[in-house]
């Protein structure tokens, strides 16, 4: 099959939840001979939009992938104040809606005029999140041949009366979890068309494992965050309940922080910020960690999770995430916490008894293996698009 998919950033070196996922089933999909065409921005930075590719048309493992250009950066203090004063207006318009949408970006409207003018060459369209301008212009386009991947959350724009067309009019729906299915249901209850639960395949597998059977424990017990590290995801939460549980347990729990830093940190000897890693360093320190904190609420999936029980690291993981709390239960790799009370708790438990922490480590490992492998993946994503 031919295949478009359209998404808001695209490439080997964008870090994102919605980016990489579109990228395996581009690839894994490619590998089984189907043509792929990612249609994309410019854009490496979800934060600013700033065109960083070339704009026009490339290969990459097996996929092409056609840039165009955002018509502007998004001034991230202005949006933050348009987003203010949008949710507090219980007398907003759809235009108001309309034009928050575009003042988010990316504004690549370039993107959406090929779809109009060519989206009938596909034989689908794979939009993946429903959130920005692409998928939200861009779904009008040819709706009988789109497929959307939401990849929603309980938060303030899914509730958007705009984003109804964006649910209602694709020819069909894949998600990642069936808390995210239940969701979009409770949502969009008239919804009344094929679905199917696919996830999201696991990158490196074999190695993770590898990597579980090579590492040595540091010296003391490590909590390791893996992912944006930013108020939104719980990381500052994350920080002051660590360091309150330092004091009271006597515990010397040392903290590292894995990828981009968009909040100013704390200079104190137990934090440890690395930044972006190699994804052979990623895989040591996942390895390595006494447990994964897993503490943002708002995640329709949980790829760190699954990686780091697959490197033999048990997670603690926040309930107020149904999906995260789908992934600890189906899998049973790790502890999931409501309050500061239950994190203490729970981390307390992990961080003494190390059988369980095996325990756990190895029911997620198989769970990951067997469920979450790219292969696994696209057989989901393949079935779908057949029975349409």
């Amino acid at each position: 099959m031919k295949i478009g998919m359209v998404v808001q950033r695209y490439g080997t070196d964008v870090v994102g939840g919605a980016e990489s996922l579109c990228r395996g089933v581009a690839e894994a999909l490619a590998r089984r001979g189907h043509e792929i065409e990612v249609l994309t921005s410019c854009a490496r930075s979800y934060r600013t939009w700033a065109n960083h590719y070339r704009e026009g048309s490339e290969r990459l493992h097996g996929v092409t992938v056609r840039r165009f250009r955002a018509l502007g950066e998004r001034d991230v203090d202005a949006f933050n104040a348009i987003s203010e004063q949008l949710f507090a207006d219980p007398d907003r318009s759809g235009d108001d809606e309309v034009a928050w949408v575009d003042a988010q970006g990316p504004l690549v409207r370039g993107l959406v005029d090929h779809l109009h003018a060519a989206g009938r060459d596909y034989a689908h369209l794979l939009f993946f999140t429903y959130l920005y301008y692409p998928t939200v212009h861009g779904i009008h386009a040819a709706p009988e041949r789109s497929v959307l991947v939401p990849t929603a959350h309980d938060e303030a724009p899914f509730w958007l009366e705009t984003y109804r067309a964006v649910f209602e009019l694709p020819r069909a729906l894949i998600f990642n979890t069936r808390a995210e299915q239940e969701l979009v249901e409770r949502r969009f209850p008239a919804l009344a068309r094929p679905t199917t639960v696919a996830g999201v395949g696991i990158d490196s597998l074999d190695d993770l494992v590898a990597a579980a059977e090579q590492s040595t424990p540091p010296t003391l017990p490590t909590v390791l965050y893996a992912g944006r590290i930013e108020e939104g995801k719980g990381t500052g939460e994350l920080i002051e309940w660590l360091r309150r549980f330092r004091s009271e347990s006597g515990v010397d729990a040392q903290l590292w922080l894995m990828g981009e830093a968009a909040m100013d940190l704390p200079d104190e000897a137990w934090i440890e910020a690395l930044g972006y890693v190699s994804e052979e360093e990623k895989r040591r320190r996942l390895a390595a960690a006494t447990v994964l904190a897993a503490p943002s609420a708002l995640e329709s999936f949980g790829i760190v999770l699954m990686e780091a029980n697959a490197a033999g690291t048990p997670v603690l993981a926040n309930a107020q995430s149904a999906a995260y709390v789908e992934l600890c239960r189906a899998g049973n790799g790790g502890l999931f916490y409501d309050g500061y009370a239950e994190f203490a708790a729970s981390l307390q438990l992990l961080l003494s008894d190390a059988a369980l922490r095996h325990t756990l480590a190895d029911a997620g490992r198989d769970y990951a293996l067997t469920t979450y492998s790219w292969d696994a993946v696209a057989d989901r994503y393949e079935a779908l698009l057949a029975s349409l």
